[in-house]
């Protein structure tokens, strides 16, 4: 059921992080009093007025070692309890999205469906982010484009979004959304959105736990019926 009657915490600002891991790419999240203190350094403040710049990847990097890199990852995360709980969570309610996949402050995802649209856009992306989603289908946008695309019949998958984007993004109201959490989050456009939404939170991903720490996969509250939400 939609949460209409969570206890209300004091409001945290939402940074951006930076984590390197152990290939040497550097990952973009979000902060919060949750996140875990995992290699991490909080973005300058300046990001807030200026644009990201694309990350930097890892030296002598060629597009067939990334393409390996990307076969090495998703095996990780279609065996984690992570991806077996967004599947099913997806799957129990019938997940139809007539406008698309939208990314947003996203890492590398990947096309699941032939028949749907799937856009990212992120100011940190490179060279080589840009080729490999090019070669899964990924419909590469430049801000604000993206933002445009977001409406009632879209999956926003944004685990890196700043708050100031998230309120303009959910004032489109997309049906599901893979990142948050939004509940703690003051602002009447998120608070109206998390009241028409079901969630689950999702479980840790043991590979690289700080990559989707205490998000939660939203989806219209109606599909859920009478069934409580997952905790």
């Amino acid at each position: 059921m939609p949460h209409t009657s969570r206890k209300r915490t004091p409001h945290h600002q939402h940074k951006r992080l930076q984590v390197t891991d152990d290939s040497g790419w550097t990952h973009v999240t979000t902060s919060g009093k949750s996140a875990r203190q995992v290699l991490r350094t909080t973005l300058p403040q300046e990001s807030q007025s200026h644009p990201f710049l694309p990350a930097e990847a890892p030296s002598r990097l060629t597009q067939e070692e990334l393409q390996q890199q990307l076969q090495r990852c998703r095996q990780r995360w279609e065996d984690s309890d992570t991806w077996k709980v967004v599947e099913e969570t997806l799957r129990s309610w019938g997940m139809a999205v007539d406008d698309g996949i939208v990314c947003i402050g996203m890492g590398s995802p990947r096309r699941t469906h032939p028949n749907v649209n799937v856009y990212a856009q992120d100011p940190v992306l490179n060279a080589h982010d840009k080729f490999l989603l090019l070669s899964l289908g990924i419909n590469v946008l430049e801000h604000p484009d993206a933002f445009e695309k977001v409406s009632p019949a879209t999956f926003l998958y944004c685990p890196g979004a700043e708050q100031t984007h998230l309120v303009q993004l959910l004032a489109s109201n997309p049906a599901f959304l893979f990142g948050g959490p939004l509940e703690d989050i003051e602002s009447e456009t998120v608070r109206q959105f998390v009241k028409t939404k079901g969630s689950t939170r999702l479980p840790r991903f043991e590979d690289h736990e700080h990559a989707f720490w205490n998000m939660r996969l939203y989806y219209p509250a109606d599909l859920a019926g009478n069934k409580s939400d997952r905790e």
